[in-house]
């Protein structure tokens, strides 16, 4: 009776946290192999990959190495930094607060703060979102250090690019703002509402921000168990290339991410249990200016893209550091963590063909010179 009983809880246990094979699904092995054929082509040391599919992992798997300089090999706690990935948790959190009647897209960001130029009186929240709102990239942003506050007061001083909501233009600017008013509804820094508000409600526990900071002669952050370092390419042999945020930007990148969170994340959209599903399909909803535009954000700040029928849905950062693409109608979503700063984000969509083998190949190169070293 004891065996039986075991038996039957195991099946019960791999129905809950397997999805059965599909015959023209790939198999484990043929995952592996396409990921280490892509690694071995482009020069990415480390990598780890997870595919989920109505809130089941279909695959999940660690690759290379995380830290040359020990030789620590990926695992699935290894913390990426996924840069401008980021705008998907911070999208996350301003899903949860509308559900909570916290924040309104319609909302005027001038609600937020009491001396708003005049100029930014039609600034909606989903400009913010959708980059829709004109607010210029501070350029230096990531090389001084101030808080929020500061840099606000700093960019009303700066004329609009365009109007808001005449135009798509993404600059981190709309960002900047937007975990001005975040923080201004949740009274705490970025890195806080995000750990107390998602992760710690989806049980992420590893990932977070190093709260880096930067003076001369010194550099501080806190230290993050597990993290990888970033590479770039060498004369011969792979070069550490750091990132530059500071907490003001923390909205829009600097989040380092594993993959057993991003997995967390993830699954936890596919099963309505954390975002409703009215909301959640918000990410579908493109802003008026766009409807006709075939690639596009929508109006909660992921990109859009329609692909021979598909939806597809994201963001990528790094610009490959971080690759997450979300195909909503199917709730399929393709997480591809990497430490290779001159990766550009074509993983998720080719491995994303493996399941859906209608999908177009994009045209698009794999890698990018920095033109660091000569």
């Amino acid at each position: 009776m004891k065996k039986i009983t075991l038996l039957l809880a195991i099946l019960y246990w791999l129905s809950t946290t397997t999805y059965a094979q599909q015959a023209s699904d790939p198999t484990r092995a043929e995952i592996d192999a396409f990921v280490k054929k892509e690694m071995a082509e482009t020069g990415a040391p480390g990598m780890a990959v997870a595919v989920i599919k109505d809130g089941k992992v279909l695959h999940a798997g660690t690759y290379g190495i995380a830290n040359v300089e020990w030789n620590q090999p990926v695992t699935p706690n290894t913390l990426f930094h996924i840069a401008s990935s980021t705008k998907l948790f911070t999208s996350t959190l301003v899903m949860k607060w509308l559900q909570e009647g916290k924040i309104r897209l319609d909302d005027y960001i001038s609600q937020y703060m009491a001396d708003s130029p005049s100029i930014w009186k039609d600034i909606q929240v989903k400009h913010l979102l959708s980059h829709e709102s004109g607010i210029p990239w501070p350029q230096g942003n990531n090389t001084r250090i101030q808080t929020s506050e500061q840099l606000v007061t700093a960019l009303k001083d700066s004329a609009l690019v365009f109007q808001p909501g005449t135009k798509e233009s993404y600059m981190n600017g709309d960002f900047f703002v937007l975990q001005y008013v975040l923080e201004k509804i949740g009274g705490k820094p970025m890195e806080q509402l995000l750990k107390e508000e998602v992760f710690t409600p989806l049980q992420m526990t590893s990932s977070g921000y190093d709260l880096e900071t930067r003076g001369v002669p010194v550099q501080l952050m806190e230290p993050l168990p597990y993290k990888s370092q970033i590479f770039t390419k060498g004369k011969t042999h792979p070069l550490i290339f750091k990132n530059i945020y500071t907490q003001t930007s923390y909205a829009s990148a600097g989040l380092y991410l594993s993959l057993e969170d991003g997995i967390k994340w993830a699954t936890a959209l596919d099963r309505d249990n954390f975002i409703r599903p009215d909301v959640l399909a918000l990410v579908k909803d493109k802003m008026p200016l766009m409807q006709d535009k075939k690639r596009a954000f929508s109006m909660l700040g992921w990109t859009w893209e329609e692909n021979a029928g598909h939806l597809m849905v994201g963001h990528s950062g790094g610009p490959g550091l971080g690759d997450i693409l979300r195909l909503p109608d199917q709730k399929l979503t393709i997480i591809v963590l990497c430490n290779y700063a001159d990766m550009l984000p074509y993983m998720a969509e080719a491995i994303a063909r493996l399941y859906v083998k209608e999908l177009v190949p994009p045209k698009l190169a794999k890698t990018y010179d920095r033109g660091l070293v000569k």
